[in-house]
């Protein structure tokens, strides 16, 4: 697995236009700021409500292709892997990054493609 790069950053930017996804992605950074915040809670919980935005086949393709990037893997790779897999992956890839500076540059990023 590689660390998030600039080129991540921009596909998950049209994954937050298109995946309408911008929310999940402000309630996880804003709830990684409260107090006595639990950042696997708060992990999982952005990983449920991302996947969940994510039910159109493009934005599915999309979101198969920015994690098979980051995991080093193929994108019928990911997509034919088992979930729980899928959501390993997700985890090693917060706990690896800066995964609040990634989705806080990725949001400001979604911001402005929509506006």
């Amino acid at each position: 697995m590689r660390k998030i790069n600039t080129s991540d950053v921009f596909k998950m930017a049209r994954l937050l236009r298109e995946g309408n996804i911008a929310e999940a992605v402000r309630k996880a950074y804003l709830d990684g700021k409260k107090e006595g915040a639990d950042s696997e809670d708060i992990g999982m919980n952005a990983i449920f409500d991302i996947l969940c935005s994510c039910t159109d086949p493009s934005v599915e393709d999309q979101f198969c292709d920015l994690l098979a990037g980051i995991c080093e893997k193929k994108k019928e790779d990911i997509s034919n892997q088992s979930i729980e897999t899928t959501v390993g992956d997700l985890k090693r890839i917060c706990e690896e990054n800066n995964i609040v500076n990634f989705f806080r540059s990725a949001s400001r990023l979604g911001g402005k493609i929509q506006g």
